[in-house]
C-alpha cells in the first residue's frame, strides 16, 4: 500500500468550518458553507468581491418575459415583495445534515406530494417518476422538487413548519438561480422539457403562497393577479414548444386537462356529472350582455397608428377572456367528477396585460368576471395548495368593487359561500 497522501493544514478556515470540524477550502463564501446555505464569515475574503443587499441586487426576471417568479405576498398594503437573493451566502439557512434532509424530502414527494398535484393517474406518473428522472441530470429541477416537497411538509406538520419552510425557501432560491442563467439563452430541443417542468412547478409554489407566510392571501386580488402574470409567463416562454408536448412522455399533464372531444360538447351523461353548478352556462350568456353593454373608455391606442395594425379595443379584451372562460366550463363539464386545477387555471391564458391591470385596479368588470371564475376555483379547494382561496378572493372583490355592480356578485357568491 502507497504512503498515505498528504494535504495541506490550515487553521484560517472560517469559524463556522471550525466548529463544525470540516475541512475549510478558505474561500469566500467557502464551499461547505455554500453547500449547506449558513453565512460564511471567512475574514480573508477579496474585498472587491460585491455583497448583494436588497437595495443593490439587480431586480429580479424570469428571463426574456416579465414573470415576477421571485414575488410572494408579506402585507397587506403591498402585493408582492421580492425574498431570498441569489447570493449563496443570503440563502436561508438549513441547519440539518444535507443528505438526510434531501432523501426525507425525495421519498416524500415520490410517495406522497405528487399524488396531490393531479388527479389522473397517468399524469400522477409523470409526477411521481418522468420528472425525478429529468432532475438526476438537471440540478435546478431536483431543487424545485424538493422546495416543493418541503413546502408540502411545512402544510402537513405545522409543528415542523420552521424547519421545512427553510428548507424550500433554500431549494427554491438554489432552483430559480440556475434556471434563470438557464432561460438568459433561448430555450432549444435538449432542454426544453425539464424547463417546463420547473415551470409547472412554478405554479404550483406561487399558489401556495400561504402556506410559506403563515397566513392568509393578504391581497388576494392583487395576488391572484400576480398568479395569472406566472402563468402568461410560463405560456409565452413555453410557446414554442408546445405543439411538440403531447409526442413526450410529459404528454399527460396536457392531455389531464385539455380533454379531447368531439366540438368540445359534453354529452348529457357527462353533463349529468358536472361539478358546475346548475345555470352556470346561463349565467355567463349574462355576462356576455354585461360586457357588450359595459361602458368601456375609449382607447387612443385602438385607433390606427403608423407603427402598425390597431390595437383590439377594451372590450375586445373581454370577450377573449369570456371565450376563454366558456373553454374553461367545457372542460369541466367533459372532466365529471376528476376536475384538474389546470382545467381552472388556464383561463389566465387569455387574460390581457390591460385586463391585468384592471383587476389591479379594482375595475368593475375586471372584478365581475374574476368573482364568477371563483366558482370554478372553489371546485379544486380541496387542494392542498388552493385551500380557502376562493373565499377568500370573494371576500376581497366584494370588499373592492364599487356598490352599484354588487348584485353581480349574489350568485357566485351562492355557490362559493353556500346558501
Amino acid at each position: 500500500m502507497g504512503p498515505r497522501r498528504t494535504h495541506r493544514k490550515s487553521r484560517n478556515g472560517c469559524p463556522e468550518c471550525k466548529r463544525r470540524r470540516l475541512k475549510c477550502d478558505e474561500r469566500y463564501p467557502c464551499t461547505n458553507c455554500s453547500k449547506h446555505a449558513i453565512q460564511c464569515t471567512f475574514v480573508e475574503r477579496d474585498a472587491s468581491t460585491p455583497i448583494m443587499t436588497p437595495a443593490t441586487q439587480p431586480e429580479s426576471s424570469f428571463g426574456p418575459s416579465p414573470l415576477p417568479l421571485q414575488s410572494y405576498p408579506v402585507t397587506p398594503g403591498s402585493a408582492v415583495a421580492a425574498p431570498e437573493t441569489d447570493s449563496p451566502n443570503e440563502m436561508p439557512n438549513v441547519d440539518t445534515d444535507d443528505w438526510a434532509s434531501d432523501l426525507e424530502l425525495m421519498h416524500h414527494y415520490c410517495t406522497v406530494t405528487c399524488t396531490t398535484l393531479t388527479v389522473r393517474e397517468d399524469a400522477r406518473h409523470v409526477w411521481r417518476v418522468v420528472l425525478p428522472i429529468e432532475g438526476y441530470s438537471n440540478k435546478y429541477l431536483m431543487h424545485g422538487i424538493l422546495a416543493l416537497s418541503a413546502l408540502h411538509r411545512a402544510h402537513l406538520y405545522p409543528a415542523q413548519r420552521e424547519k421545512y419552510i427553510k428548507a424550500t425557501a433554500y431549494h427554491q432560491a438554489a432552483g430559480l438561480k440556475q434556471f434563470r442563467e438557464l432561460i438568459a439563452s433561448p430555450i432549444d430541443p435538449s432542454n426544453w422539457q425539464p424547463v417546463f417542468c420547473f415551470s409547472s412547478m412554478i405554479m404550483v409554489y406561487v399558489c401556495a403562497s400561504p402556506v410559506r407566510i403563515g397566513e392568509r392571501w393578504p391581497a388576494p386580488i392583487l395576488n391572484m393577479a400576480e398568479l395569472f402574470s406566472v402563468v402568461k409567463g410560463m405560456q409565452s416562454i413555453m410557446e414554442p414548444w408546445l405543439h411538440s408536448l403531447r409526442k413526450t412522455q410529459l404528454a399527460p399533464l396536457v392531455n389531464s386537462v385539455y380533454l379531447e372531444s368531439e366540438m368540445l360538447i359534453p354529452s348529457p351523461a357527462a353533463m349529468q356529472q358536472s361539478l358546475l353548478p346548475p345555470g352556470a352556462h346561463e349565467h355567463l350568456s349574462l355576462l356576455h350582455k354585461f360586457v357588450d353593454e359595459y361602458p368601456f373608455p375609449e382607447s387612443q391606442e385602438s385607433s390606427d397608428t403608423a407603427d402598425g395594425p390597431p390595437v383590439p379595443d377594451h372590450r375586445a379584451d373581454y370577450k377573449n377572456a369570456l371565450k376563454y372562460f366558456e373553454n374553461s366550463t367545457r372542460q369541466i363539464d367533459l372532466a365529471g367528477p376528476h376536475v384538474e386545477i389546470g382545467m381552472v387555471l388556464m383561463w389566465a391564458y387569455s387574460l390581457s396585460k390591460r385586463f391585468r391591470g384592471d383587476l389591479e385596479a379594482y375595475r368593475p368588470p375586471a372584478l365581475v368576471l374574476l368573482a364568477y371564475w371563483c366558482m370554478l376555483l372553489h371546485l379544486v379547494e380541496h387542494s392542498w395548495f388552493i385551500n380557502g382561496a376562493s373565499r377568500e378572493l370573494l371576500q376581497d372583490i366584494e370588499d373592492k368593487i364599487h356598490p352599484a355592480f354588487k348584485d353581480w356578485l349574489v350568485w357566485p357568491k351562492r355557490w362559493v359561500f353556500g346558501p
